[in-house]
């Protein structure tokens, strides 16, 4: 899976998650956490981290209230 597609799925729980999509992603990589080499954990760590950025990327881009 490239980085590419990594973003693209983090983007799509984003989209239909909002800042839910983080705990999601978490939590869908702990389902693993017993084989942290897996392919699926390393996976739902890159999916939740690429999530993590984007929600950080998003709040930067909101205008400030203040």
């Amino acid at each position: 899976m490239t980085d590419q597609d990594i973003t693209e799925l983090a983007a799509i729980l984003v989209n239909e998650h909002g800042h839910s999509a983080l705990r999601i992603a978490r939590a869908r990589r702990d389902q693993h956490r017993h084989e942290p080499h897996s392919t699926a954990y390393q996976l739902w760590d890159e999916i939740q981290r690429a999530v993590e950025d984007l929600l950080l990327e998003t709040a930067s881009a909101e205008p400030s209230l203040h």
